[in-house]
């Protein structure tokens, strides 16, 4: 279902507000809530900032409707509304160079705004004071974007890098450094992964958790101008109109023309409510589509056997081809080949033809019953060949037909190959064994890839004892070292119950882990180690169940500190119910030591964050509350008229402390435009270091 309305102007921004409500802003930031299903227009005001650059997000709502931010027409600077009452909550002009984007977090608790000189201003929207800054960028910053667990914040800059930040815990997570060009645009698919494209259209799939490079996506010629995801889907809108679509899940482009409007996508969102993508162009047109339009009738196509259409119908939206409709006319097809494939094998031609029959007239099937039916032309001289015991003659058919190798004849081939070389192992270990061996498989000579086995076998008698050995002995390290040396040792049943042995294994550590024996799961993981299909998540699994194991003691313990700095090294702790209630704790505390900041009260923020001063994950988070009180004493004093003198020192002593940052380059231009110019030159001032810095070296006031 696809729903459209026409407005005048340019639409830069939408946001849906709860299940009903969408609200949408024009270039004019004319901004206009609307009902979802009628696309009628409810309620809206116009500002009449108008927005004449906004690629990059000039204007950002909270999630709950209740604030509202915008950079004004000259980008000079940024402001906060309450957008039920209109009135201005704060206004940022610190950026030197203009502001270039907007942002207010989920939680809408804060308000950022980043310059053109790659600094970002964090506001504290209850307090409305400033309340911390982003590491910097060294050139203007083109986007932001938010973590969907309301944690992390991620930047993208002219300087080509991506910062990751967390907000919550007040401590950096990365810098990303991968691109050759701006990067343009960055979003967050889900808690672990991030897509960022630049401005020559190269675009990366980074892990969060390693820092690193996934993917870089293929398939955009166009500039991306707006980007949103969903579980399952990643859309990119373009400047030429275009919607192009990726799979979440590896990667792959599904559609390059997903959708096509006639003028530059300017807004992309989804709505996990209704499933339905929601566009806005550069001429005014809104666009509200399910991404899964046509679902019910493809059900209906397969309820009445239609196979035929069902394939032109999923042309028209290649999304339909993750639905469940979709996914039983697949396994229709599949149960049809197999089926066919039984028929073919049993000399039935003709009623694999009519089995397949279902399927004549769909375009993608017809290419490969074809060549299903041309490859089993054959299959009668391969049957004949096994039977007359040309064995040799039979597996070079089987090669030169690779679906014959899922037939019943080659798996009895195969079986038969096996249980005689089983044999054979036998006797090369016997002093005379060598011609039994030759005799027992005289059958195999001529083909390659059984001779080279024997052969190998025959040379290497002692390799395969030393195989047996190693296995019987538990030493599985030494048995894949030997594999990898001695690939026909793969040939030998004992390689197969070595992976089955695996394979259970790593069963029954998931088992012994749902029961919470932790013990025997690490007991039974150092030993999964050794098999190189598991080794990378074993000791994944090893790190966390020792990593939970000491936090849980930790929690038992009382022991804040340890389990605060586990919790910052782990988003899998942060999920666990001890894990929410710790953040849950801090978070609380957080608010009202905030709270205090924003009155200049140290004793008050001592109170609060006693528990912490002495956890080393807390310490950059403790600094940014102490700075922010320390700032807020000297702009205090600033608007009381308070001595020169004095004001000059607190900016001295914040310097000292914790070197020459945003925040207080910021407070000393304030300063000046009241005072006039002054004689302090900030950049030799001795300069202290954040990082450095510790509660137990706290004043009560930076000014005395």
């Amino acid at each position: 279902m696809v729903k459209s309305k026409i407005f005048n102007d340019s639409i830069i921004y939408t946001k849906c507000l709860d299940n009903s409500t969408l609200v949408i802003v024009d270039s004019y930031t004319t901004v206009r809530y609307l009902d979802k299903s009628s696309l009628k227009v409810l309620n809206g005001f116009k500002l009449g900032i108008e927005q004449k650059w906004y690629k990059n997000q000039v204007v950002s709502f909270s999630d709950n409707g209740d604030f509202f931010a915008v950079i004004s027409s000259d980008t000079k600077y940024s402001v906060l509304y309450n957008a039920h009452t209109k009135k201005i909550i704060s206004k940022v002009d610190r950026s030197s160079g203009g502001v270039s984007c907007v942002a207010i977090d989920p939680k809408g608790k804060y308000f950022f705004s980043c310059g053109e000189n790659g600094k970002t201003f964090v506001v504290d929207i209850k307090s409305k004071k400033l309340s911390f800054t982003l590491p910097g960028h060294i050139d203007a910053i083109n986007d932001i974007t938010f973590s969907p667990n309301k944690q992390n914040v991620a930047t993208a800059s002219y300087d080509k890098t991506i910062h990751i930040f967390n907000y919550a815990m007040m401590a950096p997570i990365a810098k990303l450094i991968a691109h050759t060009a701006p990067v343009m645009k960055v979003h967050f698919i889900n808690d672990h992964t991030l897509f960022s494209v630049d401005r020559n259209s190269g675009a990366i799939i980074w892990d969060i958790v390693s820092k690193k490079v996934l993917i870089r996506l293929s398939g955009i010629h166009d500039d991306i101008t707006q980007v949103s995801s969903c579980d399952k889907f990643l859309y990119l809108g373009t400047d030429l109109g275009f919607i192009i679509v990726y799979e979440v899940e590896n990667f792959k482009q599904i559609a390059r023309t997903y959708m096509k409007l006639s003028a530059s996508i300017t807004t992309l969102d989804f709505d996990a409510s209704l499933k339905q993508l929601i566009v806005g162009s550069e001429d005014g047109e809104l666009l509200l589509q399910s991404v899964f339009d046509g679902e019910e009738h493809l059900q209906e196509l397969i309820d009445n056997e239609e196979y035929d259409a069902i394939e032109k119908f999923a042309e028209e939206n290649p999304l339909l081809r993750f639905t469940k409709p979709y996914m039983v006319f697949n396994a229709i097809w599949e149960k049809t080949l197999s089926k066919a494939a039984e028929l073919l094998q049993n000399a039935q031609r003709d009623k694999a033809k009519e089995a397949l029959n279902i399927f004549h007239q769909t375009p993608s099937k017809k290419t490969i019953m074809k060549k299903m039916l041309q490859e089993y032309e054959e299959f009668d001289k391969f049957v004949l060949m096994i039977k007359n015991g040309n064995i040799a003659l039979a597996y070079s058919i089987a090669n030169k037909h690779q679906s014959y190798k899922k037939s019943k004849i080659y798996l009895a081939l195969e079986e038969r190959w096996k249980k005689l070389f089983s044999q054979a192992q036998v006797l090369a270990l016997e002093p005379s064994g060598k011609d039994k061996v030759y005799k027992l498989l005289y059958q195999y000579r001529g083909v390659s890839e059984k001779t080279i086995n024997i052969q190998e076998m025959l040379s290497k008698t002692n390799v395969f004892t030393r195989f047996k050995d190693a296995i019987t002995k538990k030493e599985f390290k030494v048995a894949f070292e030997l594999i990898k040396v001695n690939p026909f040792l793969r040939e030998f049943p004992e390689y197969n119950k070595l992976l089955m042995y695996g394979d259970a294994l790593y069963i029954n550590i998931s088992k012994s882990i749902d029961s919470k024996d932790l013990h025997e799961s690490i007991k039974s993981l150092r030993i999964l180690i050794d098999f190189p299909d598991y080794e990378i998540i074993a000791k994944k699994m090893i790190r966390d169940i020792e990593s939970q194991g000491k936090f849980h003691k930790a929690v038992e313990e009382d022991d804040l500190g340890t389990a605060y700095n586990l919790l910052s090294k782990s988003m899998a702790l942060e999920e666990t119910p001890s894990g929410k209630k710790l953040l849950d704790a801090w978070n609380r505390d957080l608010e009202i030591a905030e709270v205090y900041a924003a009155q200049g009260n140290i004793i008050g923020i001592d109170g609060v964050m006693r528990d912490y001063k002495n956890i080393s994950s807390k310490n950059m988070s403790l600094t940014t509350i102490y700075t922010w009180a320390y700032i807020t004493q000297i702009e205090n004093a600033i608007k009381q008229n308070r001595d020169k003198m004095k004001i000059e020192k607190g900016i001295k002593s914040y310097i000292l402390n914790f070197g020459l940052d945003d925040h207080i380059s910021s407070t000393f231009e304030i300063y000046e435009k009241k005072y006039g110019k002054s004689k302090m030159n900030l950049d030799a001032l001795r300069k202290g270091s954040r990082k450095m810095w510790r509660v137990s070296m706290r004043v009560l006031n930076i000014l005395e």
